[in-house]
């Protein structure tokens, strides 16, 4: 088959993806469709990457139309599941789900890469093998791998430059390297350069392959040791020290994913030929056929925590690649039990289907089938509602912290309920979703106000006082006033007749205080120190009745000449 690359249109291709990418980036930049639209956004921003990057890796001049044919379909259903990620950023002034977003380009990417094999082995019309799907898969990422860094050291040098014509004052180039309509499509047309020419030196690249495959083949029998050093003492020591490391069936995993790999990589042949002597291989054999045990033990620590704690993202997480090693280990170990030392056969079936069902549940997490924030979120309102966990202990922050769109609905839902079992827990989920996206204007300061509690009447406030707390907190760009609720309270504290004025300032992470006085004319606050035992972030109840009293010192200060000593003792 003839694999001349078909340069020009790989550098067009390059270069109308660089367009559209700076478009895409400006819309961002600039606050304009598609960037108002999280579903628009993330599904032309996926396609724009994923058919490009994979027609370079696929494409040659013989089997244009069978790359389209495949790649296109492809790269169509991966943005139609970036859509559905996008959605789940809504509503966007609220709920920012980064861990969504970074979930797809990491499944995204693999499912890619899986796919990308099958469709070149299919495309070459060979008897589909394991052998060959593992060398394709070896390229891609090598030539891929390749490519990052040749732009990285491209971008480097370009800088370089602009450094050097700076300190001859000459500022455009480094002006220039600002500008995004200039890099993006400069670096895409350096990267479709790099695989132009990696592609062209196969034989290189199968070249680093095989070393990283050698030092692979001298890393196996020193894992599989540890493995069986690992399962022989486990009887002597029992579970208990494993659970105790509070990520037992994370290690275990861990070891089992890595035996796995690295067999994989050693026995991709399906011929009898064996890498090792005869001691190293029933070594190795030995190995292979006891990785079901890891799974027994894996999945044993799991249900512990899911039937104490319920599930959340990434228990379901280890639940699915729990499922993936545990299908190849007992396909392995059928091989092995029907086979013996003819197992690699069985072993090149079983990996040829579980490429096939890695890619599936690569794709299906970012679906509504697999939505881990959903099904996590179901599962912590159950445990709520059969009164495994109660109101107060309930986690409201890991619905706004890890569950994104799907905690949003629950929680607004769960609200309702609220009203009547715990309405005080309200305030922490208004407080958990507010919109940081507002920008202040005249009518921000009524807003500021609907915040406010006073104690014992808003009166006894001087006005310029609100004026000044609001422009403080207006002023902080490392957050905003609409996650908190400020209580006001005229209190005196020091027995002169005239009250002070305290601020408190509530929030679901912390509550503090600051008391205001004028000094020459303008206004001061000194911090409060907080005690706050009970972790208390609602206190409104407390103050509209009027459970507010002053408390003398356990302990006077000590003042010896000019120094005074305060106790900290509570």
């Amino acid at each position: 088959m003839d694999n001349k690359l078909p340069k020009p249109l790989i550098i067009s291709i390059s270069l109308i993806q660089g367009i559209v990418l700076t478009l895409l980036y400006q819309s961002i930049e600039q606050n304009f469709w598609p960037a108002t639209n999280p579903v628009w956004l993330t599904s032309l921003a996926t396609l724009a990457i994923s058919l490009p990057l994979l027609t370079f890796l696929c494409i040659t001049q013989s089997n244009i139309k069978e790359t389209v044919k495949y790649i296109v379909p492809f790269a169509i259903v991966v943005s139609l599941l970036g859509a559905y990620v996008g959605y789940q950023q809504e509503p966007k002034e609220y709920i920012n789900n980064g861990t969504a977003m970074a979930v797809f380009c990491f499944t995204a990417l693999i499912a890619s890469f899986k796919a990308l094999m099958y469709i070149q082995q299919y495309i070459s019309n060979k008897k589909v093998s394991y052998s060959t799907l593992f060398k394709l898969s070896w390229r891609n990422f090598i030539i891929f791998g390749e490519c990052w860094l040749f732009v990285g050291i491209f971008w480097g040098i370009l800088n370089l430059g602009a450094g050097l014509f700076a300190v001859l004052e000459i500022e455009f180039f480094k002006e220039l390297l600002k500008k995004d309509w200039f890099v993006i499509p400069v670096l895409n047309l350096a990267f479709g350069f790099a695989i132009i020419v990696f592609r062209n030196i196969i034989h290189t690249v199968d070249n680093i392959s095989t070393i990283l495959q050698t030092l692979i083949k001298f890393l196996l029998p020193a894992l599989t040791i540890v493995s069986l050093g690992f399962l022989i003492t486990l009887p002597f020591t029992g579970l208990g020290a494993l659970w105790k490391t509070g990520s037992g069936s994370l290690l275990v995993m861990w070891l089992q994913a890595l035996t796995l790999f690295f067999v994989n990589t050693v026995y991709q042949d399906e011929s009898h030929q064996r890498p090792y002597n005869l001691v190293l291989h029933r070594l190795v054999f030995i190995g292979v056929a006891l990785l079901p045990i890891y799974s027994l033990i894996s999945i044993y620590g799991l249900w512990l925590r899911i039937e104490q704690y319920g599930l959340t993202v990434d228990r379901c997480w280890a639940i699915l690649v729990w499922a993936l090693l545990a299908c190849f280990s007992f396909g392995y170990l059928v091989g092995i039990l029907r086979k013996r030392d003819a197992w690699l056969e069985t072993l090149s079936s079983v990996n040829i289907a579980m490429g096939i069902a890695v890619l599936a549940a690569m794709l299906l997490v970012n679906s509504p089938i697999l939505n881990f924030q959903y099904i996590s979120a179901q599962s912590q309102l159950s445990r709520l509602e059969e009164g495994k966990i109660s109101y107060d202990d309930f986690d409201y922050a890991y619905f706004g912290r890890s569950l994104g769109r799907q905690g949003y609905l629950q929680l607004q839902t769960l609200k309702e309920h609220l009203k009547e079992v715990s309405p005080e827990k309200i305030a922490i989920i208004d407080r958990m979703y507010v919109n940081h996206q507002v920008e202040t204007n005249e009518n921000s300061f009524s807003e500021f106000e609907t915040l406010l509690t006073f104690w014992p009447r808003k009166e006894a406030f001087p006005e310029d006082l609100l004026n000044v707390i609001y422009e403080e907190e207006t002023e902080r760009r490392w957050s905003t006033y609409r996650g908190n609720t400020y209580y006001f309270v005229a209190q005196d504290l020091n027995d002169d007749g005239i009250p002070e004025y305290i601020v408190i300032t509530e929030n679901n992470y912390q509550t503090s205080a600051d008391m205001w006085f004028k000094n020459n004319g303008k206004w001061e606050s000194k911090y409060m120190t907080t005690h706050n035992p009970d972790e208390n972030r609602y206190i409104k109840d407390s103050i509209q009745d009027s459970e507010i009293k002053t408390v003398k010192p356990k302990w006077n200060n000590l003042k010896v000449g000019n120094i005074e000593f305060k106790a900290q003792v509570n």
